[in-house]
C-alpha cells in the first residue's frame, strides 16, 4: 500500500462515518412505510387513497438509498483506467451534502455532473475531493464546492474545483495531503477566498 493509498482509505472511512447515519435512516424509512403499506394492504376496508402516499414514499427512499450505496460502492472499489473528476464530485456530493444537511450545515456543490477525465491516478483524484468536501462540510455552516472543466485549447491544466466556506481561514488542505498530491501533477491552490484543487488533463 503505498502513503496516497493510505491517506485516501483514511479519507474515506471520515466520508463512511458521516454518511452512515442518513444511509441508515433512509432503510429504516423504507422499512417503516413498506410494513405500513403491507398491513394496510391487507385491510379490504381501506381505500387505496390510504395506502399509496406510504408505497410512493418507499419507493422514493429506496431510490435514495440505492444511489448512496452505489456512491459508496464506487468509492470503495479500486478503481481502473481513467479518473473522471465530475463523476467522483458526483458519488462524493451524494453522501456529503445530506450528511452536512444532517449536521446543521449546507454544503452546495455545482458543477458535478459535467464530465472531466484526468490523468491523475484515481485514488489522487478521490483524495484531492474528499479533503476538500471534508474541510468545508462543517456542522451549522455554509460551505461550497464549484467543479469548472476545461475548456479546448486550455493548456495542461485540467479541471478546477474551488472550496469555499463562510468562515475565513477554515478551508485549508494538510500539507502531507499536498504534498502526497502534488506527486502526481494534482496543484493546490489557496487564496484568502477559496481553495482550489487543479488537475492534470
Amino acid at each position: 500500500m503505498t502513503d496516497l493509498d493510505a491517506l485516501w482509505l483514511a479519507r474515506l472511512q471520515q466520508v463512511v462515518d458521516l454518511a452512515a447515519h442518513e444511509v441508515k435512516d433512509a432503510l429504516n424509512g423504507v422499512v417503516l412505510n413498506v410494513e405500513v403499506t403491507r398491513s394496510r394492504a391487507g385491510n379490504v376496508e381501506l381505500p387505496a387513497a390510504a395506502i399509496g402516499p406510504f408505497a410512493e414514499a418507499a419507493s422514493a427512499q429506496v431510490e435514495t438509498l440505492a444511489q448512496r450505496v452505489e456512491s459508496l460502492l464506487f468509492l470503495a472499489r479500486s478503481q481502473r483506467g481513467q479518473a473522471d473528476v465530475g463523476v467522483t464530485l458526483r458519488h462524493l456530493a451524494r453522501l456529503l451534502v445530506p450528511a452536512a444537511r444532517a449536521d446543521g450545515g449546507q454544503l452546495v456543490v455545482e458543477g458535478e455532473g459535467q464530465l472531466a477525465p484526468t490523468s491523475a491516478p484515481p485514488v489522487a483524484v478521490r483524495l484531492a475531493l474528499a479533503a476538500g468536501l471534508l474541510a468545508v462540510a462543517t456542522p451549522n455552516t455554509r460551505g461550497s464546492c464549484v467543479l469548472a472543466a476545461p475548456g479546448a485549447g486550455e493548456g495542461d491544466s485540467g479541471a478546477v474545483v474551488r472550496f469555499s466556506h463562510e468562515s475565513a481561514g477554515a478551508c485549508t488542505m494538510d500539507p502531507v495531503t499536498v504534498a502526497a498530491l502534488a506527486g502526481h501533477a494534482v496543484r493546490i491552490e489557496r487564496s484568502d477566498k477559496d481553495l482550489a484543487v487543479v488537475f492534470p488533463r
